[in-house]
């Protein structure tokens, strides 16, 4: 078993600023830009809590409240924090996970590491443009136009066309970063 989601990176980078419980961790990512990426509902939160805890990623530490029952407030271990941080600086494989996972790294690292912001940037675009040579690579190669590749060739042509946007994406953001930055 392994992270899956993205959402339980998410856990674990909010982990990394302070220990919270599940309710917490819930109302920071639905009441921000978090939940401008991804969608959460309360039932997964606790599923995702109890995965990474298994996993050995996050511990609870009870807390005994008066009137109520107690409630496990999560930490990030050492473990946790090692996964974190691998995940963290590596740029993400396929352009459609750009979407979600990259962006969730973005908002961590601007957190955690702002002087590594533009390293991550390049470091996607670079892969990115790895991908976009190989799509481009099959597209020269698929010169036929039967009807029975006629849909391969069209599918090929939508994810060339969408990693060159991509690409184009990264590259503006890769200027503004460089303008907004301190050097």
């Amino acid at each position: 078993m392994q992270i899956s989601e993205p959402a339980e990176y998410i856990i674990l980078g909010l982990l990394k600023e302070r220990p919270m419980h599940g309710y917490e961790l819930f109302q920071l990512i639905e009441g921000g830009t978090l939940g401008e990426i991804v969608h959460l509902e309360m039932s997964q939160m606790y599923a995702f809590l109890k995965k990474l805890e298994r996993l050995a990623f996050i511990a609870p530490d009870v807390e005994i409240q008066n009137m109520r029952p107690p409630r496990k407030i999560f930490h990030l271990t050492d473990e946790g924090h090692a996964a974190f941080q691998t995940w963290l600086m590596r740029p993400v494989e396929k352009p459609r996970d750009i979407r979600i996972l990259f962006l969730i790294k973005l908002y961590f690292i601007q957190r955690f590491q702002p002087q590594r912001m533009i390293s991550l940037v390049e470091a996607q675009i670079h892969a990115c443009q790895h991908f976009l040579d190989h799509l481009e690579a099959r597209a020269k190669h698929n010169t036929t136009c039967e009807a029975e590749t006629f849909l391969e060739h069209v599918v090929l042509s939508s994810r060339i066309h969408q990693t060159r946007s991509l690409l184009l994406w990264m590259d503006e953001l890769q200027n503004d970063l460089v303008k907004a930055l301190p050097t």
